[in-house]
């Protein structure tokens, strides 16, 4: 993993809850090697992350993983320390997997479905959001989570300053698709034209570069995280 951050090749960072709480097996473990298979066939290098042995890992191998399929706690970003400190097998959520990537120079991540705002109680609230503000990491996903408010979600990135970018569509789609989609993407991808997003004047505006339209952060947020980049967020649907 080192290697391929020196040489500049493209690291993607993969999460581990999936795997310790999110699928039963042997899913889980399918999941996990088909996406680190995904990531590879593109030509990037899987960097799958999780706390074990009283370390962080980030890039795993195959008998890590089954390590964090026969057992793991969940990990989110406030437990990385306490979950070290007892020498525990951790599945990492998007928030501690974002934290992890960040500290060690990844730029990418890629998920199923974020965490959000809870339905009924808006109190409830993923630290995932946060994470995704606070780390220079963009966050590929499915959307967020069925069981969330998607409104809320979409409102609470807004807030926090999060660009939402859809590949393929211009809504936030639900990680398991069931109809419940809110119309969302400031900007949309499409795979096979250049992507284009809405200017002042309501004219289409090609994108040549996304980080032109991300926003500048203030001397607040400089002084705060003095090394953070802009981050986004790219949803793309599951194929029904």
């Amino acid at each position: 993993m080192t290697a391929a951050l020196e040489a500049g090749r493209p690291v993607v960072a993969l999460e581990t809850s999936i795997v310790g709480q999110g699928l039963p097996a042997p899913h889980n473990l399918r999941a996990a090697r088909g996406c680190e298979a995904a990531v590879r066939e593109q030509g990037a290098v899987p960097a799958t992350i999780a706390v074990l042995d009283g370390r962080v890992r980030v890039g795993l191998d195959d008998g890590d993983l089954q390590r964090i399929a026969s057992g793991a706690i969940k990990v989110s970003s406030r437990d990385l320390g306490p979950a070290m400190v007892h020498r525990a097998a951790g599945a990492t959520t998007v928030a501690a997997t974002a934290r992890a990537a960040s500290i060690a120079g990844i730029r990418f991540l890629a998920t199923g479905g974020i965490g959000g705002v809870h339905r009924g109680h808006p109190e409830d609230e993923s630290a995932d959001l946060d994470e995704i503000a606070r780390s220079p990491v963009a966050v590929f996903c499915a959307g967020a989570k069925i069981v969330l408010d998607l409104r809320l979600t979409l409102e609470r990135l807004e807030t926090l300053g999060v660009p939402v970018l859809g590949y393929g569509t211009d809504e936030f789609p639900a990680s398991i698709p069931a109809g419940a989609v809110v119309r969302s993407a400031r900007a949309s991808m499409d795979p096979t034209t250049p992507p284009t997003c809405s200017t002042p004047h309501g004219r289409p505006a090609r994108v040549e570069s996304w980080s032109r339209y991300l926003p500048r952060r203030s001397s607040r947020e400089r002084r705060r995280w003095p090394g953070a980049r802009p981050k986004k967020c790219v949803t793309c649907p599951v194929a029904r």
